[in-house]
This record gives C-alpha cells, structure tokens and sequence, in this order.
C-alpha cells in the first residue's frame, strides 16, 4: 500500500512497515527487519496483530475488481483509524513565563517537548506533532501543568536549582542525540563545557558538529540544558535556533557572566573559575595547573560556592578560596 510518509512509532521504528507486514506487501529485506524487530518490541507485536486481525475480518468481502477496489478503501479507514488509536496522547499548553511563552506539551510518561513559541505562527509545530501523537490543547492551566510550571518560574527566579521533570524521550531523534542529551544533562547547575568537551564525554572526540546538531534540536531545553554547552572561544552559539539573548539571559539565572565582544555574546572566562573534573579541584583562570586540561575534563564554574556545592575543593597552588574572583552571589534577572 503505497504511502506518502513513513510515520514513526515511540519505538523509532516505521509504523508503515508494520501495516505492509500486515498486508503481506513486504520485501523479503523489510520482512527480515520487522521480523528482527519484533523479537524485541512487544507493543509492535501487538500492533500487527491487530491489523492482521482487521485483514482477517475484511477477507470476506467481494472478490470482483470493483469489490477489491471496495474491500481496499475499508481496509485503509480502519487502518488510519487503528493508527490514529494507538498514537500516545500529547497534552499541549501554552505558558507566558518570564523568558517569552513556552508551550509544554505532556504525556502519560512525562514532559515531552518544551518549545519557545514563534510570535508569527505559535502553532507552527503542531501540525507536525500531529503525525506522531494525538495532540490536545490543555483546559486552563491547572493540574500537572501548574506544578511544571511552577517550578520552571522558581528556576528562572533563581530559588530553584533543578527541575526534577520526569521527561519522556518520544521526541529526540536517534540513539546519538539521546546520549548528547544524557551528557548535557549532567553538567551541574552554574557551571559550563564546550561542544568539543562535550564530544569527549560521550567518547566521540571528532564528532563536534554533530554534537552541536543534537543539541540544536532539543526538545527539552531548560529541563536539558543545552544552554551550559558553549563554543570552543567561550561563545555562545546555536540556541533554539537563533536566540542567542535568551541562552545569556538564562546563564545569568546561574549566576554566569557574560560579555559582548565584536562575534557576539560570549562568557567571561576571566570571571569563571576552571573545574578539572577527574581530579574534583577549581582553579583561578590564570593558574599554571589549568593550563592543557583536556577540554571534556574541563568546566568553567560561576562561583567558589557552586564549585564547593558540586564536591570541588580549591586549588592549592591559585588558591581560589583566598582570593575569589568576585562577590560570592549568585543574581537572578527575573
């Protein structure tokens, strides 16, 4: 049965060619695939055997050309149908928060996107997210939503630290992206990598842009904070597209500074202590002992109270406990 798009199943497998299974219509290589796959993915089992169940029960039908042509178009409603059924439920609602409206979209699993919302077209998205879920608009904003959001206003506030979401991953696009994503999310609060620090962690050195690509599609910034990953020169690049100012403004939530140069905004490195992460020990910018650290062991840390609250201990050589960097605050814009 021939289709215009492969639709993806949560399991990132393609959903059409289950219903080719169904229908007998498979190669001999996408048989073996599916075959493959199903040893492992239960609920895929269980969606071919509904849809054989519907063939089974449209075999009956007229076998004249003009009752295929019939039995054909019955047999393609009901699959839409099944498909439309089986597609998990997306609740989505709109948020005007401090940093610009945000809509969150939920499922039974968890938090699934978070998106900073286009003033030209604010539901761009979902006619995308339409092919994948079953999307619903929230009534009012109460229930689980007001607890998500209240703790995102508590972070952007500065008197919360993390957002303890349960996320649900549907919406990132491969294995690599879930694995830059897990390594983003591991970077402690008011504290930074680079993209190349960031390859090293996940073992893929030489995989920078690709890096840089996965986090560029986030579904869940903030909750996953692709914010914390700047370039190499300490610029900040490739945030939600192009919203460089609001990536600034949330590192000053976490207390990072930042700086206007002719490329653009970027952080203060002078004003950031150096985390050497393998060896648990924060140093002054200009110290000797933070020279040629590998940059997937290296973090640029906002404060001396940040650095200790992560389990960092002083450097005894730069003495960074002697003479910190600036004022021991850690300021909110909003």
């Amino acid at each position: 049965m021939p289709t215009k798009k492969r639709n993806t199943l949560a399991c990132g497998f393609a959903e059409d060619d289950i219903i080719a299974e169904a229908l007998g219509e498979n190669s001999p290589l996408i048989r073996q695939k599916v075959q493959r796959h199903l040893t492992a993915c239960p609920d895929c089992t269980q969606r071919l055997e509904q849809y054989k169940q519907v063939r089974f029960q449209l075999s009956s039908l007229p076998a004249p050309e003009t009752g295929l042509a019939a039995a054909r178009r019955a047999l393609d409603r009901q699959l839409t149908d099944l498909i439309v059924a089986a597609r998990p439920r997306l609740v989505l609602s709109i948020w005007d928060s401090p940093i610009g409206p945000l809509r969150i979209g939920t499922t039974d699993k968890g938090v699934a996107l978070v998106e900073f919302v286009s003033p030209d077209d604010p539901r761009e998205s979902e006619k995308e997210l339409g092919e994948k879920f079953a999307v619903e608009r929230a009534q009012g904003h109460g229930g689980a939503t007001a607890a998500l959001t209240r703790k995102l206003e508590a972070y952007l506030s500065g008197s919360r630290q993390a957002l303890e979401w349960v996320i649900d991953d549907a919406l990132m696009r491969s294995d690599f992206q879930r694995q830059v994503l897990r390594a983003a999310s591991e970077i402690p609060y008011g504290s930074l990598t680079t993209y190349g620090g960031l390859a090293e962690r996940i073992g893929r050195p030489t995989a920078v842009r690709a890096v840089a690509q996965a986090l560029r599609y986030n579904p869940l910034p903030i909750r996953i904070p692709c914010h914390r990953i700047v370039g190499s020169n300490g610029s900040l690049t490739g945030y939600a597209g192009n919203k460089i100012a609001l990536k600034r403004d949330i590192l000053a939530v976490e207390g990072i500074p930042t700086i206007l140069s002719r490329s653009g905004f970027a952080i203060a490195q002078d004003r950031l202590y150096v985390g050497r992460q393998t060896e648990q020990i924060f140093c002054r910018p200009s110290c000797e002992a933070s020279k040629g650290v590998r940059a997937g062991n290296q973090i640029f840390i906002a404060s001396r109270i940040r650095a200790e609250a992560i389990g960092y201990m002083p450097c005894g050589v730069c003495r960074p406990d002697l003479q910190p960097l600036h004022s021991e605050t850690e300021p909110s814009l909003f």
